[in-house]
């Protein structure tokens, strides 16, 4: 054939060192030649795709050992490896089932194939090395103010310090009032900016969630999927099923399961299931932290799609979401590069947690997130159904792996470096929590990541405040640390109000004018606090035309009672297990489908 003529041809003049290898220099009359250049238009005549010969592994190890930085990026994510330059021209091995459908290489350039054995063993032995040190430490490196490695720096030490002498010696030596005054004026400012947030989220009209235009089928670009899952074989036919049902043409998809390396049961069931060629299962080496954001931090590496997404293993998306998270990238300012997909729960309705559960995922994506897109606003995204722009989520740094709570974290990083973010109208469904312990563990979770975020990105106020502004800087402020204060310390604010209506301070106001203004604050914050949070719950479940039970909003102070507990933890865990992943546990509702 004549493919493996060419390429005997090939091996000869690699042997005598007339054709460049790996970046190594050239020889020959014509000197230096060109890299990446077309190939020469008269090899288009064959077909060189048809019964390719494979390349010889000792080849390979001196082509791997030679890859610049853009042809390693062509090997992970397009399964073509550079191994030859002619003038003008490159030519290409790929490895063995790779399909080039989305133009990075002509099929005429292709040459050669690399067994999937010999190509894996090859990412192994010559780049896992670094795909594991960009994944793990990657933003470290390139941005360390960004990451949450370091929990906090000189000023924060010197700032909690100063605090938390300031409590003691208050609590040692001064009344118990001054305290009381003391823990009032913090929990009023921080409270009122949820309060302020709350307002302002209400205040704003509901966004327009017509269908947007659909481009063709031939204009969508290609789709990467990221599903990372680790012990999740209880939901693993079901997101598999789900995958398997989006309404986007396969050859343009680039489905990513992304598998830890210890977890053998996973590789045991994904074994046993045969996956469409769109399919690929990525195992990620055992390395600290073992965390969701490491796992797609490494996946990235290998996505090829020009659009990538996320999806959580018990996950449901709507069908069409690929089609409209597309479309609406295709239709919106160029500076959105990110898009927040809603979640809502197919079992909203199995106990009073799941209830309530509902009701607070319903306001944050039906009322909140979108009032602070509309405003243009640092926008906290959620874990799952993100779409971004992959060249700006790789610009970025990709996702902080030291960060337990890395979705909110990238969303505040978007406004930072000057992105915008916005929100989809296309639903995925989810799995409500049903069990306190398990949604105490997840909670927990988010708490701790909420404060590692607040502190990574509080390391310079001045400079957040000039990179997203005076109300970007108090978004922050509210939908970080001020949730953290709000769950854990929910029963202190309560038993205070209690113990000051016992005392009747709250209600005194022949008292010094200090006394006065925080006994207002306090009442204001404690009375508004409810009354926006209960509005907004009532305001979301009317947006999404559902039922509004009373009972459910009136018993949302008991739902804080029981954030509390998580959020004492998370301050547990973050002093003395800051990366800790606590993992959810999935498959436990009784309704295996979608209501």
């Amino acid at each position: 054939m004549l493919g493996g003529r060419i390429f005997c041809a090939l091996k000869t003049l690699l042997r005598r060192g007339y054709v460049g290898v790996g970046g190594m220099n050239y020889h020959g009359s014509a000197g230096s030649m060109q890299r990446n250049a077309e190939p020469a238009e008269d090899m288009a005549k064959e077909d060189l795709t048809d019964l390719l010969p494979e390349v010889p592994p000792q080849l390979l190890s001196r082509i791997f050992n030679h890859l610049h930085d853009d042809d390693k990026q062509r090997v992970l994510r397009h399964k073509v490896l550079p191994i030859a330059w002619l003038p003008h021209t490159t030519l290409f091995a790929k490895r063995a089932g790779a399909a080039l459908h989305d133009g990075t290489v002509r099929p005429e350039a292709i040459i050669a194939e690399i067994s999937t054995a010999t190509y894996q063993n090859c990412i192994t032995s010559f780049l896992n090395s670094d795909i594991i040190e960009k994944a793990t430490n990657g933003l470290r490196q390139q941005a360390p103010i960004l990451s949450a490695h370091h929990r906090f720096n000189l000023q924060q030490s010197v700032v909690a310090a100063i605090l938390a002498g300031s409590l003691l010696l208050i609590a040692l030596f001064l009344p118990f009032a001054w305290l009381s005054n003391f823990c009032n004026a913090i929990f009023a400012v921080l409270f009122s900016t949820m309060i302020v947030l709350r307002v302002l989220a209400i205040s704003t009209p509901e966004p327009n969630r017509k269908n947007l235009p659909r481009l063709k089928a031939q204009h969508l670009p290609v789709f990467s999927v990221l599903v990372p899952v680790f012990k999740e074989t209880s939901v693993l036919h079901q997101i598999i099923r789900s995958l398997q049902n989006l309404n986007y043409p396969p050859e343009k998809l680039d489905i990513k399961i992304i598998v830890e390396a210890e977890d053998k049961a996973m590789h045991s069931a994904l074994a046993g299931i045969s996956l469409p060629a769109h399919f690929e299962i990525l195992t990620v080496p055992h390395g600290k932290p073992q965390t969701k954001p490491r796992a797609l931090n490494y996946a990235l590496q290998f996505a090829r799609g020009e659009l990538v997404t996320i999806y959580d293993a018990e996950d449901i998306p709507e069908p069409m979401q690929l089609c409209i998270a597309a479309s609406a990238f295709a239709s919106q300012d160029p500076n959105i590069v990110c898009l927040q997909g809603e979640l809502a729960f197919y079992n909203a309705n199995e106990n009073w947690l799941t209830r309530q559960f509902a009701v607070e995922y319903a306001t944050l994506f039906r009322v909140i997130l979108p009032a602070l897109a509309a405003l243009k606003l640092p926008l906290p995204l959620g874990g799952t159904s993100n779409h971004f722009k992959a060249d700006a989520l790789r610009a970025i740094g990709g996702w902080d792996p030291y960060n337990v709570t890395e979705d909110a974290d990238l969303g505040i990083r978007f406004a930072r470096f000057g992105y915008g973010v916005a929100t989809l109208p296309s639903i995925t469904y989810e799995e409500a929590n049903t069990q306190v312990r398990n949604w105490v563990h997840q909670r927990s979770r988010w708490l701790k990541g909420f404060l590692q975020t607040w502190l990574v990105h509080m390391r310079h106020p001045f400079l957040l405040v000039q990179e997203v502004g005076l109300l970007g800087f108090m978004v922050v402020q509210a939908a970080t640390l001020g949730v953290v204060i709000a769950a854990t310390f929910h029963p202190v604010f309560l038993g205070l109000a209690l113990y000051q209506l016992y005392q009747g301070s709250l209600t005194n106001f022949h008292t010094s004018i200090p006394n006065m203004i925080l006994n207002g604050l306090f009442l204001a914050n404690l009375l508004l606090g409810f009354a926006v949070a209960t509005i907004s719950g009532v305001m979301a479940m009317k947006r999404k035309r559902r039922q509004n039970q009373f009972w459910v909003h009136a018993s949302l102070p008991i739902y804080w009672l029981l954030m509390s507990i998580a959020g004492w933890k998370a301050l547990w865990e973050f002093v003395w297990d800051p990366f800790h992943w606590n993992k959810t546990q999935h498959g436990i509702s009784k309704f295996n489908r979608r209501q």
